[in-house]
């Protein structure tokens, strides 16, 4: 189809810049998943204090008590987006992980503080699959690059807010205090949602409304397919080795500075959610949207061999955050992390919809991120945190320092994956294009 006729169904529906409008309020939803996702990082400190725990016990905290729901019930969840009202699902699991993450704030000992987190897990996995099919509904595929990387853009302004303000109200009020000022938002958000958003035609942007798109396939059978798709495959794999790699460093971060530095939580927050919300958003909406969405016009493998370059471009940072003398020193090598480390889930998020037929793509979505978040969210900070336990004896408060000296590694594995998901790109999205899923 031409790209004339792809922007005469981009307008479909009579939405105009009302789509701009959905997509500010799915990147506002997005960051509050974030920072309620990351919050813990900037409390770990206090927490550990608090409940006397280890840095495994904070590492499962931190990861895997949140990703094993979060990735698996995405799938679920999924299905009913891709059969009901994305928009309800949406908001009902805004609502509820809003307020399990205020509930964080009444935890009393591990236990409670882990299901508590469990429950941010559960409600969060509804938000992002849902999310990126209303995106691919509103927008075309040339400017769907674009689209993704500003809703992503969700998870900078995420950051910056979950840094900055939770180190200001730790220091000032209390880890506890920290949790229910970044609960409390997302149920007004999720409300607005449900009142104000439309709901369009599956597949209508791209001309591909088909009736597989209101009669989705069994589950079976779309991820039969999708993990069918070499190019699919690779960047999912590609996708949670890079979140592995920058989760696993934000859970850690603060505690590195604490430790190796004695910087206070919040000369931390502020500095890491200035880098964060200001390199942060530079690197996704310019690399990892203006450039790839052009450079994709002549060939959309584009968007993930920029990702692949941006791979490899952080480990040298790491490596001189890791040995860096001052934490000043390595919080400015982490500028260059900040920059190029987040824009690969634009690229990604686009282009794995772009590989899947149009009735699965929030089930397409939902797979990306039960692999992604299970490898990389749950692994990322637990593998640091056990690292660094085994490392204690010998290298005492350093032993962080050199546990994060995975992530340089780590992110060589990811440029691999995505390099080799160019190979079958343009073979997989025609693949799609004629499959009608029954």
């Amino acid at each position: 189809m031409n790209g004339s006729a792809r922007n005469s169904h981009e307008s479909q529906g009579g939405y105009g810049n009302l789509r701009y409008y959905v997509l500010a309020i799915l990147s506002l939803t997005y960051a509050f998943s974030v920072a309620d996702r990351f919050l813990l990082g900037i409390l770990l400190p206090h927490i550990k204090s608090e409940l006397s725990l280890n840095d495994s016990l904070l590492g499962l905290l931190s990861g895997a008590a949140f990703a094993l729901f979060y990735a698996s019930l995405g799938i679920p969840i999924a299905r009913l987006a891709d059969r009901f009202s994305r928009k309800f699902i949406i908001a009902a699991s805004l609502a509820f992980f809003s307020l399990m993450t205020a509930l964080c704030g009444a935890a009393v000992n591990f236990a409670t503080l882990f299901f508590a987190r469990v429950g941010v897990g559960v409600g969060e996995a509804g938000t992002t699959p849902g999310s990126l099919s209303l995106i691919s509904d509103f927008f075309a595929r040339e400017r769907r690059l674009l689209a993704m990387a500003l809703f992503t853009v969700g998870a900078n302004v995420g950051l910056l807010a979950g840094f900055m303000i939770g180190g200001y109200i730790v220091v000032n009020y209390g880890w506890r205090q920290a949790f229910l000022v970044f609960g409390a938002p997302g149920v007004i958000i999720a409300f607005i949602i449900a009142m104000t958003f439309p709901e369009p035609r599956r597949g209508a942007s791209d001309g591909l409304v088909t009736r597989a798109a209101d009669s989705p396939s069994s589950l079976w059978t779309s991820v039969k397919f999708l993990l069918s798709q070499p190019s699919y495959r690779n960047m999912a794999l590609g996708f949670a080795t890079m979140l592995f790699v920058a989760t696993g460093v934000l859970a850690w971060m603060p505690s590195f500075l604490d430790r190796s530095h004695e910087m206070a939580a919040d000369e931390v927050g502020v500095l890491m959610g200035l880098m964060l919300g200001l390199a942060g958003p530079l690197g996704t909406i310019v690399v990892g949207g203006v450039i790839a969405e052009r450079l994709s016009r002549h060939d959309l493998r584009w968007g993930l061999w920029l990702v692949a370059i941006g791979a490899l471009v952080v480990c040298p940072a790491y490596l001189f955050m890791v040995a860096a003398p001052t934490g000043k020193l390595a919080i400015a090598a982490y500028f260059v992390p900040a920059l190029m480390g987040a824009f690969f889930q634009g690229p990604t998020a686009a282009l794995t919809q772009a590989v899947s037929p149009v009735s699965v793509r929030a089930t397409s979505g939902a797979l990306l991120l039960f692999i992604g978040n299970l490898i990389g969210l749950g692994l990322g900070p637990l593998v640091i945190g056990v690292l660094s336990d085994l490392l204690e004896p010998q290298l005492g408060q350093d032993s962080l320092r050199y546990a994060l000296l995975v992530a340089p590694v780590a992110a060589i594995v990811g440029a691999t994956l995505y390099f080799r998901a160019t190979r079958t790109l343009s073979e997989d999205i025609v693949r799609a294009e004629k499959l009608e899923l029954v």
